[in-house]
């Protein structure tokens, strides 16, 4: 049935990444809506809300829809898992939040069980309603499920977003958020012990009522002389690093250049042997066979050199062009999620060539493992 769009109504969504709408609602203009989307009765959303939202792009009027009554919101809970989880599969974050909401879910059902009388209640282990929740959202394990809230509840936006965009594992995000938040600990620790030793050093030196307002002072000097040095640090770091890339980069253009020349000579050894195959062919000479194999061979051995010096230029060319240094890896790092994926996929394409190329280079056969049955 068709309703209108302004009638239906989003609560809070588990989904939240709506990255591709555009593409949905291109080919939702150019073939129509193959599955309508789920609501109440009274028209509340239970699944679909990125068809939804192209519809809204395509500044349409009215969506078709498929009513269906919800037994609770535990169902309502899970058809919209189900539903999401067949079309688009969920980042990270949507994963956890959906754990969450089904943990609350689980939990009030375990008091249910309790309340229901201890004779009715089978042994249960500890931590069950945490690991068939684990199970349920994909996490695999309680203990998994575990590191995946503490990575929501203390990463950097920076770490979740790489975690939706597939570029780093579960387990590096939690060692890494781990070892950020204890060596902030450590440093808190640290400052407090330096007050207190700046209080015990002033404590016999000055009027009781002055204490307070000197130790603010000397903290307030520390601090400026600790930012102070580590801004000369950062600086030392970055004229490393600007000396490191500018060191690259002349050593690629001395690189390109060295490969350009040894090309030309490639290519005039090349125009050589082919001269050399013509001369033999017009001559021919008792030996014709065995010379003309061996100038052959030659000249193929010119070609494979010449094509292998080529994939080097081209190698080095983009070194120099995509300019791997500090500055395009911190733009790497604060980029979009969604861009980060798209380097991640170019990435993989990358080391697919390099795992093709690399036995070549070891004079192996290379195997396409597409065409082993």
């Amino acid at each position: 049935m068709l309703i209108e769009i302004n009638q239906i109504k989003v609560s809070d969504r588990i989904r939240k990444d709506f990255s591709g709408i555009e593409e949905l609602a291109k080919d939702i203009d150019q073939n129509g809506l193959i599955n309508p989307i789920l609501v109440t009765p009274d028209y509340q959303l239970i699944a679909g809300e990125r068809r939804l939202r192209a519809h809204q792009y395509l500044d349409r009027k009215e969506i078709p829809v498929r009513v269906m009554e919800i037994q609770d919101y535990e169902h309502q809970l899970r058809l919209e898992i189900s539903e999401n989880e067949h079309r688009r599969e969920f980042t990270f974050s949507e994963r956890v939040e959906w754990a969450k909401r089904l943990e609350d879910v689980e939990r009030i059902k375990a008091k249910e069980r309790m309340a229901g009388g201890k004779e009715n209640i089978p042994e249960q282990p500890a931590g069950q309603v945490r690991d068939i929740v684990a199970d349920q959202a994909g996490f695999g394990s309680g203990r998994t499920y575990d590191k995946a809230k503490y990575i929501m509840e203390n990463a950097t936006p920076e770490i979740i977003q790489q975690l939706d965009a597939g570029i780093i594992s579960t387990h590096k995000a939690f060692t890494e958020t781990k070892e950020r938040l204890e060596a902030a600990e450590k440093r808190a620790e640290q400052a407090e012990q330096e007050k207190l030793d700046i209080e015990r050093r002033y404590k016999d030196a000055i009027p009781a009522d002055q204490l307070d307002e000197a130790v603010a002072a000397a903290v307030e000097r520390r601090d400026e002389e600790t930012e102070v040095m580590l801004e000369q640090k950062d600086q030392e770091v970055a004229l490393k690093l600007k000396e490191r890339d500018q060191y690259w980069k002349d050593k690629l253009e001395v690189g390109v250049e060295a490969e350009r020349l040894k090309a030309d000579e490639l290519k005039a050894g090349y125009q050589r042997t082919k001269e050399e195959l013509e001369t033999l062919k017009l001559q021919q000479p008792d030996n014709f066979d065995d010379q003309h194999a061996a100038v052959q061979m030659k000249k193929l051995r010119f070609e494979a050199d010449s094509n292998t010096i080529q994939i080097s230029i081209h190698v080095k060319q983009f070194l120099q062009k995509v300019g791997i240094s500090s500055f395009m890896l911190g733009a790497v790092s604060n980029a979009s999620s969604s861009e980060k994926k798209r380097l991640s996929e170019g990435l993989d394409m990358l080391q697919t060539f390099i795992d093709q190329i690399r036995p070549a280079i070891n004079s192996r056969k290379v195997v396409d493992t597409n065409d082993i049955d």
